[in-house]
């Protein structure tokens, strides 16, 4: 069935091509600034509590331990179990949440958060500044730490404050420590994370968020309830108190064809991962809404640089230039993304001019013959050096992502490359990726600012770093972008450090792509974040 289908595909693309690749687009959108809201217009009634609402998703969680992995899944899933000291509203502001005030000393090294006392976690014991320090400390041990490379201590004078203490001012301190920025910060229970050691985030959760988790059948569906004692306050949404559905299901289904399936049964209330190629058809169904509108991201081939044949910067470069990114826009994503024109999305303070980043990215197949000449590899059809085939393997995760890559495969094949692709899920992708087993990975990158190029500096391998990419001048010009105090500065540094990506063609930027959403019309007053999507949805109710 698999090679059916993608045969199907390919007669598709050719088809499509021959008609100029016009595509018919439904999609409301909307401005592509950062931090943006798309609200879908709720109808006319008060919110109702009671019911239940149903999510799908292509893909799960693997560990709800905040700070314990960089994934999408579980980022999600912690923004419904968790709450940290501040948190970015849909304008991109930071606004209080654990904590309910802050103060910066002049010099910019010292933090004072003043915490709320009267918040409870979910077993019901209460939250102290205890609990904040324990995580912080434990967060230093993890993969995601990048983001309190300045943090020297971290203190709780009393129980309802903590101090922390920086080696150097910054200007992205609180943004770093907001929930927004991933859910790192989040706050567990300190005493159940210590209870249930390495079982914490799999059998055992326990935060202050929005819902509390019943159950969890790993790769099917997670189910979670109302907490009653939910009372933020926090102006991030109107309803400040418990959420209105009792019970929140986040399904898993992986193929894109099942997840239509279910909103158009009526089995699903919200389709996070609309497939680009059933916009039309879900739109043109009645009772759903599509929601199309800009994602912070950077989808993009990422190669392993211990791997010897990507060590030759000819390779790599001669892959970049391979690839006609419009004919994946237009084939793969019905028109539901922008070509990358560079790696950094265009909207994010600091990205290059395009008019500078396209000539690292440019398709000119020429070009990247040419390259593979220079280093030895000749023939027909497949290349060949020293009696090797030109031939590298690139793992995914995603039906998506395959599907760009089977695009890509085609390119490649063109200048004598053989790409294989291999798709594997999530929890086998991010083992094998950190093992280093790859040749290459494709991944759905998205961000909130340029500080995320914390994924290529030397300190990230092997994970976020799973391109094992160490360059000395990279990772100076990073620090000094997380030190800097002039915001111009910062973003010169940013475009140093794309340079560098593309420049050295460490990354293959394929697309910015654009959130997708489908829902049911008993779903009211659902508000939609660009980078997060969902975010909490404590405003949210059905029918």
């Amino acid at each position: 069935m698999v090679a059916i289908e993608q045969v199907e595909r390919r007669v598709d693309r050719r088809e499509l091509l021959a008609t100029g690749g016009k595509i018919g687009l439904l999609a409301a959108t909307m401005p592509a600034a950062l931090g943006g809201v798309k609200s879908v217009a709720a109808q006319d009634g008060d919110p109702v509590t009671g019911g239940t609402l149903t999510l799908i998703r292509q893909d799960d969680a693997l560990n709800l331990t905040p700070g314990i992995n960089s994934g999408l899944a579980d980022i999600a899933a912690n923004f419904f179990l968790y709450d940290a000291l501040v948190i970015k509203d849909f304008n991109g502001e930071v606004q209080p949440a654990l904590a309910e005030s802050w103060e910066s000393s002049e010099d910019g090294l010292t933090w004072t958060f003043n915490l709320r006392q009267d918040v409870q976690f979910h077993s019901g014991e209460p939250f102290t500044s205890a609990h904040v320090v324990d995580h912080v400390e434990r967060w230093l041990d993890r993969p995601t730490s990048t983001k309190l490379a300045l943090l020297e201590s971290v203190e709780a004078p009393d129980d309802y404050t903590v101090v922390f203490t920086l080696s150097s001012p910054t200007l992205v301190f609180l943004n770093n420590i907001s929930q927004t920025e991933w859910a790192y910060a989040s706050i567990p229970n300190m005493n159940k994370v210590a209870e249930a050691g390495d079982e914490y985030g799999i059998t055992v959760v326990d935060g202050t968020g929005p819902y509390i988790l019943e159950e969890w059948v790993q790769d099917d569906h997670m189910t979670l309830v109302r907490n009653p004692n939910y009372a933020l306050g926090n102006p991030v949404y109107e309803n400040n108190g418990p959420v209105y559905p009792d019970t929140l299901v986040i399904r898993i289904v992986p193929e894109a064809t099942s997840r239509t399936n279910m909103m158009e049964t009526s089995e699903a209330d919200l389709n996070l991962h609309v497939a680009p190629r059933d916009v039309e058809l879900l739109s043109g169904f009645g009772g759903l809404t599509v929601e199309s509108f800009p994602r912070v991201s950077s989808n993009h081939i990422g190669f392993n640089m211990e791997k010897p044949l990507f060590q030759d910067i000819n390779v790599r470069r001669a892959v970049t230039h391979a690839i006609r990114r419009d004919e994946i826009t237009q084939f793969v994503m019905f028109g539901q993304a922008d070509p990358a024109e560079g790696y950094l999305h265009p909207d994010v303070p600091g990205a290059l001019p395009r008019e500078e980043s396209q000539q690292y990215v440019a398709y000119d197949a020429d070009l990247a013959r040419q390259l593979l000449e220079e280093s030895g590899w000749v023939g027909d059809d497949i290349r060949e050096k020293d009696g090797q085939s030109l031939t590298f393997t690139t793992y995914v995760s995603t039906e998506e992502g395959e599907q760009i890559l089977q695009v890509v495969q085609d390119h490649l094949k063109d200048v004598g490359i053989d790409m294989q692709i291999s798709r594997l899920d999530p929890a086998a992708f991010s083992d094998a990726t950190m093992a280093g087993e790859h040749d290459a990975r494709f991944i759905p990158m998205i961000y909130t600012t340029a500080d995320h190029m914390y994924f290529f500096i030397t300190d990230s391998i092997p994970s976020p770093n799973t391109v094992f990419y160490s360059n000395a001048e990279f990772d100076e010009l990073f620090a000094q972008s997380q030190t800097s105090i002039d915001e111009e500065e910062r973003n010169a540094l940013f475009g140093q450090l794309e340079t560098h990506l593309l420049d050295q063609a460490v990354v293959v930027p394929i697309q910015h792509v654009r959130w997708i959403f489908a829902q049911q019309e008993r779903i009211h007053d659902a508000r939609y974040h660009n980078i997060h999507g969902a975010y909490k949805l404590t405003d949210t109710w059905v029918d």
